[in-house]
């Protein structure tokens, strides 16, 4: 049995690689290892930029090179115009070590994709090199208070709205009594939290959500996803409408804007 491939040895066999290449520009990692969050359930989320037309190819050239390190025992494609993308797993690595490879050309993408936010809480590059400069940082975006209270309003009255749940209750069809609840009860109220906690992620929903809310927060809206029956359903439906007095007032208090139901 061939030994473990760890991390470390996989990050530094792609560096090398990519670095030779006068076709690539810059490596970096981001998710938990910009982060600094690495445990032993992580992935590795490799970045890189590469002349335009090398931005598919150089994606299987990196399989084809990370195949002399072990057997690929699973791979996911994602092929689209702005990104090159691929998802593996190496046999002889732990489980949870999956690599998620993704190629862009900023001819394509821009240098705005390559410009990241000082002390973001959700995306950090780790950087492996950049020979062209391409990796840049700016500081925090000033809020767009029309938008947040555009969100507050949209995600408020699709809760109030619980009909919208309810008729599919009534009609026994609990496959879509399910899912217009997270449309339209539970994935409402994160969206709310966010615009009070995370209000420059709202598009993050669920994701990371542990690390990015309160726990006291976080323990709450996990309840409105602990669902398994029309019972339980209903009953949430009215505690999300008690929540969402409670975040509505928190939203008026930091924002300083009266909310409405237009």
């Amino acid at each position: 049995m061939k030994p473990e491939i760890t991390r470390e040895r996989i990050v530094e066999y792609l560096r090398n690689f990519a670095s030779s290449k006068d076709y690539v520009f810059a490596m970096w990692l981001e998710g938990a290892d910009g982060l600094d969050k690495v445990d032993d359930y992580s992935d590795i989320d490799f970045w890189f930029d590469v002349k335009k037309e090398y931005q598919e190819s150089f994606l299987h050239e990196c399989i084809k090179e990370l195949q002399k390190l072990g057997e690929i025992d699973s791979r996911v494609d994602e092929i689209r115009k702005e990104i090159a993308q691929s998802n593996i797993h190496l046999a002889n690595t732990s489980e949870y070590l999956t690599l998620d490879i993704c190629v862009q050309s900023h001819e394509i993408r821009g240098l705005d994709a390559t410009c990241f936010t000082k002390n973001d809480l959700a995306e950090k590059p780790l950087i492996q090199f950049d020979k062209d400069n391409i990796i840049t940082f700016k500081n925090t975006p000033k809020l767009n208070i029309e938008k947040l209270q555009k969100a507050f309003n949209n995600s408020k009255n699709r809760i109030l709205q619980s009909s919208r749940v309810i008729k599919y209750i009534k009609r026994n069809q609990y496959g879509e009594a399910y899912l217009k609840y997270i449309e339209n009860i539970a994935d409402p109220l994160v969206t709310i939290a966010r615009i009070i906690y995370t209000p420059n992620h709202l598009e993050y929903g669920l994701c990371h959500i542990n690390d990015h809310l309160p726990q006291e927060i976080v323990q709450k809206l996990e309840q409105f996803y602990r669902v398994s029956s029309f019972e339980d359903i209903e009953n949430n439906i009215s505690k999300a409408k008690e929540l969402l007095g409670v975040l509505e007032q928190q939203f008026i208090e930091k924002y300083g804007i009266i909310t409405d139901t237009k």
